[in-house]
């Protein structure tokens, strides 16, 4: 008993300073991850003495809180915001992408499961020309994977899959054409935008790999069954200009 009466205590001391610490690291990291939002909502840019603020204050959080998913998911998002400025130079490109990159693969390794991470990848890779690579290709499977009906996923994962499709593999060229079709069941307006470039509906319907995959699965007709009316109709629209 005396043995043990000194370990719940140390316990219940180590509990109460994580918890201290958790608490002192929202008062960090809520106010700088509410102010992204705000400027991201209004769709405000961030200037870099904002941008330099929130990076400091989710670092603060970071220290008190270490190995906090959505801490360092939000740094992430910061410096892949900054890849939306069109005349930022390679050398910045790179910087920000790769620190978004490193943000983002170690929130990853503590939430996998969290598809809008992985979308996030995707578009840094994608920024950063890298849609021949093996870890693009995965990052657009993991998020169609772990968020097969988030709407902003499906958009995302089409966005970009149709604008590199003939750079991707099978897995990642399956997994774009999976959100294609589940868009088109349920924001089909949303897929028709992003779609809305004959070369993106020529790639994605003409391409055997979709085919192969059908012949080869249980439900070979109906496993992308908006997609291929989608694409007759194409085709009869492409036939029709021809004529």
């Amino acid at each position: 008993m005396r043995l043990v009466l000194p370990l719940v205590a140390l316990l219940l001391v180590y509990a109460l300073t994580q918890a201290a610490r958790n608490g002192l690291a929202d008062v960090y990291a809520r106010p700088a991850t509410n102010f992204l939002q705000d400027k991201r909502d209004a769709d405000d840019v961030l200037t870099d003495a904002e941008r330099q603020v929130i990076i400091s204050n989710l670092g603060k959080a970071l220290k008190l809180a270490p190995g906090n998913p959505v801490t360092l998911t939000e740094l992430g998002r910061v410096h892949r915001i900054k890849l939306e400025i069109e005349d930022l130079d390679t050398a910045e490109v790179e910087r920000h992408g790769n620190a978004a990159l490193d943000y983002y693969q170690q929130a990853a390794r503590l939430r996998p499961a969290w598809p809008w991470g992985w979308r996030a990848m995707a578009r840094v890779r994608y920024e950063l020309y890298e849609d021949d690579s093996a870890a693009y290709h995965e990052a657009l499977v993991l998020a169609t994977q772990f968020g097969p009906w988030e709407n902003s996923v499906q958009r995302e994962v089409a966005e970009l899959g149709v604008d590199t499709w003939e750079s991707l593999n099978p897995a990642a060229k399956l997994a774009v054409a999976s959100m294609i079709e589940r868009g088109l069941l349920r924001q089909p307006a949303a897929i028709e935008d992003i779609m809305d470039f004959d070369e993106y509906w020529q790639a994605v319907c003409f391409d055997t790999t979709l085919d192969i995959a059908a012949s080869q699965s249980s439900v070979a007709t109906n496993r992308f069954p908006r997609l291929h009316q989608r694409c007759a109709a194409f085709a009869t629209a492409q036939a029709q200009e021809l004529t």
